[in-house]
């Protein structure tokens, strides 16, 4: 009986030790993957690091921290960690959800100014809180909770840090790993420098929060992308726009990639204020396109003769960067056509890379294009400027075309609109493509910037690459390119200060409106 005892121990001893070893090897093949993907696709993942050595010093410091006792979360912060040397809002882990946890709501809806945090909006228990800016959480400052931010998910500037550490709050499942909370958060308030109080927030499994009216009204909010004329006299263009998005686009994947159309329509509808109804033909067509809204614009502001126009990408995290040329040459003519905006695209060719935009190997891509790159090789282009190699009608030509021939016949009926001013809108939430509209606009001319800073960096690692680690299943994205629009060290290379900054105080000005920045736009016109 003993010597069974004996054997049955061991033979349990060596079970358990065989699928600690199993776990371990799980973490530790799925990182090297991620390495060997991230070598070949990005296309600087070294500098970051300090250089090659100090890049595989760190690589070899986190396979030491990898074992059997990491949970898939915990292997995710420390990979991030490991990401987040390069600064690469484009790169990183993606936290798997965790249905065991649940999905609860923090009750209070938190904004950013360019000093701060502070509550827009509660529910009813907390409806006093309103504009109050967050100092502390549980006891320690929101200056180091940033710093901490920064290696947790990962950022390109203070924005960008900004944007994640609200994300983090907000999130039960990022705030119980980064918090390593229980179920609340004890928040410390302030509503100016002498004045400060703590309460426990505890995350609920509901909340509904009131629709704050504000002083300015959209009847044609439809969530992702409508234009209004607004101001005393109704003489003030605005176009809202909450995600590089159209029925252009929506309508090119269904005529060119039919198997991407639900991902598109996924995408729309994540905005919209309307559902799917499963027919394909009747979905896309509720989409608003961007040539229709813009000409319908243009002809309200040219029978008011408006001269400001306001586009609002406070809400909008990027999408699709070529629909946006059309309107560029509508807004600044030939000028537009001949800029030379001395910025530069470097794209890496990687197998990814190729998977990507729909190629299984090199050889076809090569054949495709007529061109001879291996893979690892760069290409190197300029960023912004319209096809250099063309005469300008021909220019003229392909922009009168729309979004790869969709919205012709709305760019056609719309009248030049090179002598408006304008104003963008931008947050931190403003991010790949809608940061490329934002510059455009910016260094084109004639435009005013109003807001807080976009989290997305001028010089840049771009485009979302998606993987999928082999072993856990956990995916993410690797950059497989770098835009240069900046000279290198300057402010603008990793921020872009709006030219009227909204700090905390102008938000309380306006009584923390949802449309402060707006506010504070018609306040610009108007003097």
């Amino acid at each position: 009986m003993r010597k069974f005892l004996i054997i049955l121990l061991a033979a349990i001893s060596t079970l358990t030790f065989s699928q600690e070893l199993e776990k371990s090897n799980k973490y530790l093949t799925d990182f090297e993957y991620l390495v060997e993907e991230l070598i070949e696709t990005h296309p600087d993942p070294y500098t970051g690091f300090g250089g090659q050595i100090e890049f595989y010093r760190k690589k070899m410091d986190v396979e030491n921290l990898i074992s059997d006792s990491l949970t898939n979360d915990e292997f995710v912060i420390l990979i991030n960690q490991f990401l987040s040397n390069l600064k690469d809002g484009h790169t990183s882990l993606y936290f798997p959800k965790n249905e065991s946890i649940g999905s609860k709501v923090l009750p209070l809806q938190l904004k950013i100014s360019s000093d701060n945090i502070f509550v827009e909006n509660t529910t009813k228990e907390y409806e006093n809180l309103i504009g109050s800016s967050i100092t502390e959480i549980n006891g320690i400052s929101v200056e180091k909770w940033l710093l901490k931010a920064k290696s947790f998910l990962p950022s390109e500037n203070v924005s960008g840090a900004y944007y994640n550490l609200v994300k983090i709050i907000t999130d039960y499942q990022l705030a119980q790993k980064f918090f390593d909370c229980s179920s609340a958060l004890e928040i410390t308030f302030s509503n100016n420098p002498n004045d400060k109080f703590s309460k426990i927030i505890p995350f609920q499994e509901q909340a509904s929060f009131p629709n704050r009216k504000s002083k300015i009204k959209s009847d044609n909010d439809n969530g992702l992308l409508y234009f209004s004329m607004i101001g005393k006299n109704k003489d003030i263009g605005y176009l809202a726009w909450n995600s590089i998005l159209s029925r252009e686009v929506v309508e090119n994947t269904y005529k060119n990639s039919p198997n991407l159309i639900q991902g598109n329509l996924n995408w729309a509808y994540g905005y919209l204020n309307e559902k799917q109804t499963g027919n394909i033909e009747k979905d896309i067509s509720r989409v608003p396109s961007l040539y229709e809204q813009f000409y319908e614009l243009s002809e309200k502001m040219s029978e008011k003769n408006s001269k400001y126009l306001i586009i609002d990408l406070r809400e909008n995290s990027g999408g699709m960067t070529p629909i946006i040329n059309p309107l560029l040459y509508k807004l600044y003519g030939d000028k537009y056509l001949n800029f030379d905006f001395e910025a530069e695209m470097i794209r890496r060719i990687s197998p990814l890379y190729l998977q990507k935009i729909g190629f299984n190997n090199i050889d076809d891509f090569n054949k495709a294009y007529n061109l001879n790159f291996k893979i690892g090789d760069y290409t190197f282009g300029s960023f912004g400027n319209v096809y250099p190699n063309l005469s300008i009608e021909q220019k003229r030509e392909m922009l009168r075309r729309g979004y790869n021939g969709f919205g012709a016949d709305y760019l056609k009926k719309t009248e030049p609109m090179s002598n408006v001013e304008i104003f963008v809108l931008c947050s931190p939430k403003t991010f790949s493509a809608a940061y490329h509209f934002t510059y455009f606009l910016k260094r084109l001319g004639r435009t005013k910037i109003v807001g807080v800073a976009p989290r997305q960096a001028g010089n840049a690692f771009m485009e979302t690459t998606n993987l999928t680690l082999p072993e856990t299943k956990i995916e993410g994205s690797i950059s497989n390119s770098k835009q240069i629009l900046f000279e290198e060290n300057s402010q603008s290379a990793e921020i872009l200060k709006p030219d009227y900054e909204m700090t905390w105080q102008d938000f309380k000005k306006y009584g923390f409106d949802r449309n402060s920045e707006l506010i504070k736009t018609l306040e610009l016109i108007d003097n």
